[in-house]
């Protein structure tokens, strides 16, 4: 423990290497072809029974902007939030709303093509929390006894 509170973390770089590599991932993925398969799943799983499959497909500025914000923005959440279980329901609550997102886009006759966001939200919050353990950020100091008063 005497080593990390010696320890300098740099938020800004962390957010941003973070960032990057969840969508690294994410692309890497596509690429191989991988989040086809992962949004025809998760359209199988999404869709009742009976329901016309959907035509409309996401447009790629709108999946890759959104996943790039959450790529970015939720780490950022993550390293300036103090302990570690409200770490943890900010990462899951991400990921709970990310994938609430699936149905909303059938009912709009839209491909749930959330694959490329999941996987966003769970590398940089694991990463994330990860960097958390490792380091002792400035969120994570005791409150100091002194109230303002001389």
């Amino acid at each position: 423990m005497k080593g990390k509170q010696n320890d300098h973390p740099h938020i800004g770089l962390a957010v941003f290497s973070v960032g990057v590599m969840a969508i690294a991932l994410s692309a890497g993925l596509s690429f191989l072809g991988l989040m086809g398969k992962v949004d025809g799943y998760l359209e199988s799983l999404l869709a009742p029974q009976g329901m016309a499959a959907p035509a409309k497909s996401l447009g790629p500025i709108a999946l890759w902007g959104g996943s790039a914000l959450l790529a970015f923005l939720l780490p950022a959440v993550i390293l300036n939030v103090p302990c570690l279980w409200r770490r943890l329901v900010v990462w899951g609550l991400t990921f709970a709303l990310t994938f609430a997102w699936g149905p909303v886009l059938l009912l709009a006759a839209h491909k749930p093509e959330i694959g490329v966001a999941l996987v966003a939200v769970v590398w940089s919050g694991f990463c994330a929390i990860v960097y958390t353990t490792n380091h002792f950020l400035p969120v994570d100091k005791p409150p100091t006894k002194d109230h303002g008063a001389s």
